[in-house]
C-alpha cells in the first residue's frame, strides 16, 4: 500500500514538473519531458513507448522534434496543459493505476481505448461505409452514454473515440463530453457539418481531438463521399485551425485510392492543412454488401506499409496504419485487449469491423461485457497468426473468426453481417491466402532477419497500439 502511494506521489510530482516545462519550447526540454514522462506510469508498454520517443528526439534529423514543436506552438498555453492532463497524465498514469487495480481484482485488464458510436444517423451515405448494414436509425440515449462513460472512468479507460454515423448529428455530443472532463475524446467526423461555432466549442472543451475523414484529393474524396464534400472539408480545416483544435485525418484505403493516399503529396497536403496525425483504415467488406473490388491488393497493402515507414522517417506527423502496424502491437488488439466498440444499438463488439456480440450495454455493465466468454475467447487466441503482418481475424485469418462465432454463440449485430462468413467464405479465404503468401515473405526478409538494427526504432512511432 505504501509503495503504491509513493509511486502515485512521484507521478504527481513529475506531472507538475512537466506542466512547468510546457511553455518553454526547446529541443533540450523535449528530451526532459520524456525523462519526466517515465515517472508517470509503471506500465511496461508506456515506458517502452516513452523510451522510443526519447530515441526519436535524440536522433539527428528525426521529424519527431518538428512534430512536438508543431503541437506545442499550435496550442495556447492552457490547452497544452489540458492536453497533457487528459491524454497523457490521465490515460497513462491515473488510468493505468485503475486498470492495474481491476486486473488484480477480476483477472481482466481493461483496455486503453473504448470506441463508441452513439448514433448511426448521418447526413452522408458514403460508398462502402462499414455501417451500412446497421441502417441509420439506431441511437443511444444520453443517460446510457453517460453511464457508459462513467464506467470507463471507474475502469481506467480514459481514451474514448467517438464514431457514428456522424457524431455532429448526435444531439447530446457536447453534453456527454462536458460531463466527463477527465477523459480524452477523439471525434471522427466527415467535416461537412463543422461550423466556426462548433469548432470553438471543441476548443473550449480542450480535451478533444477532431479527426476529419478524407480519401485523397477532391476527385477521390467526392467519389467516396459525394459531390461537393471535399470543399466543405476544406472549410472544416479552416474553422478548426482558427480555433486551435488538435486535428487528425483519416482515410479509408481502397483499391481505387491507395496510390493517392499513400503518397507524400497527400501527407504534405494534410500537414499543410493542420493535421497532426494520419490514420489509415483498409476497406473491409463487413456491411452486408461485400464489394471485393474495393479491397486493396496484396501489392497495394505492401505499398501502403512501405509508404508509412518512409513517412515516419521524414514527416512531422504521427501515422497509424491499423493493419500493417501489427508487428508493433503483436497482432490483433480487439476483444478488449487494447480496445473494443459499442455500437449505437448498445451491442458490445470486439472491434469496429467485427459485427458480432453476446452482450448489450443496456443490459450488462461494461465490466461484465469485457469479461464475457466472447471477449475472453478472442483474447486467449491472440495473436491469431505468428506473422504479425497478418493480424486480423476478419481478412487475414477468417477461419479464426468463424471458429470464434461457432464456439461462443455470438450473434450478428445487423442483417447481412454473416455474409463474409457464409456465402462469401471461400472468397475471404482466398483473399487471406493471397496476402499471406506475400506477407510471409516480407515477414521472413524484413522482420525475422532483423537485418536493420534500428528497424524497430525507426518505425515504432505508429505502433504503441494504445
Amino acid at each position: 500500500m505504501m509503495k503504491g502511494r509513493v509511486k502515485r506521489l512521484t507521478a504527481q510530482q513529475s506531472a507538475r514538473a512537466i506542466i512547468r516545462l510546457l511553455p518553454r519550447i526547446s529541443d533540450e526540454n523535449f528530451v526532459r519531458l520524456t525523462t519526466l514522462g517515465r515517472w508517470l506510469s509503471q506500465d511496461p508498454e508506456v515506458l517502452n513507448a516513452v523510451a522510443k520517443v526519447r530515441r526519436f528526439l535524440e536522433t539527428p534529423g528525426h521529424p519527431a522534434k518538428d512534430l512536438f514543436r508543431r503541437v506545442l506552438n499550435y496550442l495556447p498555453a492552457e490547452r497544452r496543459i489540458r492536453l497533457f492532463e487528459t491524454l497523457f497524465y490521465g490515460a497513462w498514469s491515473e488510468g493505468a493505476r485503475l486498470r492495474d487495480k481491476w486486473e488484480q481484482e477480476v483477472g481482466v485488464r481493461p483496455p486503453f481505448i473504448m470506441i463508441l458510436s452513439p448514433t448511426l444517423h448521418c447526413n452522408l451515405r458514403c460508398k462502402g461505409c462499414y455501417t451500412l448494414g446497421y441502417g441509420m436509425k439506431p441511437e443511444l440515449p444520453l443517460e446510457v452514454v453517460d453511464r457508459l462513460l462513467t464506467e470507463c472512468e471507474e475502469l481506467g479507460i480514459y481514451f474514448v473515440t467517438i464514431l457514428g454515423g456522424e457524431p455532429l448529428v448526435y444531439p447530446h455530443l457536447f453534453e456527454a463530453i462536458e460531463r466527463h472532463p477527465k477523459l480524452f475524446f477523439q471525434v471522427y467526423t466527415n467535416g461537412t457539418l463543422m461550423t466556426r461555432e462548433t469548432a470553438q466549442r471543441f476548443a473550449d472543451l480542450g480535451n478533444v481531438a477532431v479527426v476529419i475523414s478524407i480519401e485523397g484529393g477532391e476527385q477521390e474524396t467526392d467519389a467516396w463521399r459525394g459531390k461537393g464534400v471535399y470543399r466543405k472539408i476544406m472549410n472544416a480545416f479552416e474553422y478548426l485551425t482558427d480555433a486551435r483544435v488538435i486535428i487528425g485525418t483519416s482515410a479509408t484505403v481502397t483499391r481505387q485510392n491507395v496510390e493517392a493516399v499513400a503518397s507524400f503529396n497527400f501527407i504534405d497536403r494534410m500537414i499543410a492543412l493542420g493535421s497532426m496525425a494520419q490514420m489509415y483504415f483498409l476497406y473491409i467488406p463487413v456491411n452486408g454488401q461485400a464489394d471485393f473490388s474495393l479491397m486493396v491488393t496484396p501489392e497495394q497493402r505492401d505499398l501502403l506499409r512501405r509508404h508509412v515507414m518512409a513517412t515516419r522517417d521524414t514527416r512531422p506527423i504521427f501515422v497509424l496504419d491499423f493493419w500493417n502496424d501489427g508487428p508493433y502491437v503483436q497482432g490483433c488488439i480487439a476483444g478488449g485487449r487494447r480496445y473494443f466498440h459499442v455500437n449505437a444499438k448498445g451491442d458490445v463488439e470486439p472491434c469496429v469491423y467485427t459485427h458480432i456480440a453476446t452482450d448489450n450495454i443496456k443490459e450488462k455493465s461494461l465490466k461484465e461485457a469485457l469479461a464475457s466468454p466472447l471477449f475472453r475467447h478472442i483474447r486467449s487466441r491472440q495473436p491469431h497468426n505468428p506473422n504479425h503482418l497478418r493480424p486480423c481475424m476478419i481478412i487475414d485469418n477468417p477461419h479464426v473468426m468463424r471458429d470464434v462465432i461457432a464456439k461462443t454463440g455470438a450473434h450478428f449485430t445487423h442483417p447481412g453481417a454473416e455474409e463474409i462468413y457464409t456465402v462469401k467464405k471461400d472468397v475471404m479465404d482466398n483473399y487471406a491466402a493471397c496476402w499471406g503468401r506475400l506477407a510471409d515473405r516480407i515477414w521472413a526478409e524484413e522482420y525475422q532477419q532483423a537485418a536493420e538494427p534500428n528497424h524497430e526504432i525507426k518505425q515504432a512511432s505508429g505502433g504503441s497500439g494504445n
